[in-house]
């Protein structure tokens, strides 16, 4: 009996011994809890503050990319720019150049029908070229001069 009572209290006290463990360790897992909520709210908040710099960086990225590809691909600028100046007749002013890798615009003013003709007929024979449209001409009445817009496509984009 006396074992009994002995064995008995050993077992209530270390059945309290582990009620008080528990009870202890819920205040350290609470602290822990609360640091790694801190951590992630102050992770958050740098987070937050380097959205506007990923942004900006996005939009500098984006911006990048066209001058990427005309560096590796290439517009042909020049080539292309001194073509047409080879076959523009003298007295022809073109008022508007646009040149992207699929087409080139030019719109501009010729001195008479026949120097027209004559940069009409010196487009035809550029290399490269798979069409030439000729969105708008017209006859200058105050100046004498033909009028004209027109867009010339490349072949191979």
């Amino acid at each position: 009996m006396r074992w009994v009572t002995t064995a008995g209290r050993v077992m209530v006290v270390l059945t309290e011994f582990v009620v008080l463990l528990a009870f202890g360790s819920r205040f350290y897992f609470d602290k822990k809890l609360d640091d790694l909520n801190e951590v992630i709210v102050q992770k958050q908040a740098q987070i937050g503050a380097y959205a506007e710099v990923e942004a900006n960086m996005r939009k500098v990225l984006a911006k990048q990319l066209p001058l990427e590809y005309f560096q590796t691909k290439g517009l042909h600028f020049e080539e292309r720019m001194n073509e047409l100046a080879q076959i523009m007749p003298s007295g022809t002013v073109l008022d508007s150049v646009s040149l992207t890798p699929e087409r080139l615009a030019i719109a501009g003013k010729a001195q008479s029908e026949y120097g027209f003709a004559r940069m009409l007929n010196g487009l035809k024979k550029m290399e490269g070229i798979s069409n030439i449209n000729l969105r708008d001409t017209g006859f200058d009445q105050t100046s004498g001069g033909v009028k004209f817009n027109i867009q010339i496509s490349f072949k191979n984009g």
